[in-house]
């Protein structure tokens, strides 16, 4: 966890100035938190901009902060997106929370051949309403200085004409021949990775092998069998740390 209490405003932030938290923030920081003139706090804008900062004066409830140098950058050298299988409610705001703390960049929600959440369009959009508003708290949590963008559920079949801008791509998947992880990142010099993460029973054999084709690489996770939310946490996790501590 940061060290210091960490609010998000989506004012353009520039150091040696004054920012203003709205009344959310600011109640929370006033009411919640206790906060007084003067102590240290952190502010980030979501798009990769966070200040060490004090706390200012609060004026018709909202909270004044002076920016002043930089924080240190918390994000992974690498830019990782997670294509998952949608899952029940509980358990997609579980790895929403979770990937997010660990440094993922973006989350597209996937429906598979063998996807159990197929929803409305109006359901969809307010999923993925109240899925950026855990985004949001997660990162204001743990201290990221971004917010993973949490796209539009997308079908598998249009998820296969985005592999060309990835650097890599990892599908795991006990439906082909797959390698060890390690290895597979080893040889990559990758920057932009794009990890597909499977309904409950794995993709299909036809989306493992158009996946394939497209260029993913069939990767194991290890012996046992994970439910799709560990998986997206195990490599998320995984990923991370080999960037982050062993290549770097």
């Amino acid at each position: 966890m940061p060290h210091k209490p960490c609010f998000y405003t989506q004012q353009k932030l520039a150091p040696q100035s004054v920012a203003w938290l709205d009344e959310k923030e600011s109640r929370h920081a006033v009411n919640v938190l206790r906060l007084k003139k003067g102590e240290a706090i952190e502010v980030f804008d979501g798009q990769g901009h966070a200040f060490e900062a004090r706390v200012g004066d609060l004026k018709e409830g909202a909270l004044s902060v002076f920016l002043a140098g930089e924080a240190r950058s918390r994000e992974l050298p690498v830019h990782i997106t997670l294509a998952v299988s949608a899952v029940a409610s509980d358990r997609m705001e579980f790895l929403i929370q979770k990937v997010c703390e660990l440094g993922a960049l973006e989350i597209w929600p996937v429906v598979t051949e063998r996807s159990m959440v197929k929803l409305s369009e109006e359901r969809w959009t307010k999923k993925i309403t109240r899925w950026r508003k855990i985004a949001q708290e997660s990162c204001k949590q743990c201290g990221r200085s971004k917010i993973p963008e949490i796209e539009k559920a997308r079908t598998f079949d249009s998820l296969l004409g985005q592999f060309e801008k990835f650097d890599l791509v990892l599908i795991p998947t006990l439906g082909a021949e797959n390698k060890e992880l390690l290895p597979v990142l080893k040889e990559s010099q990758a920057f932009r990775i794009l990890a597909l993460i499977g309904p409950e029973g794995d993709f299909s054999p036809r989306e493992v092998k158009e996946a394939c084709f497209r260029g993913a690489r069939p990767v194991t996770l290890g012996p046992l069998v994970l439910r799709t939310e560990t998986a997206a946490v195990v490599l998320t996790a995984l990923l991370g740390f080999f960037f982050r501590e062993i290549r770097s």
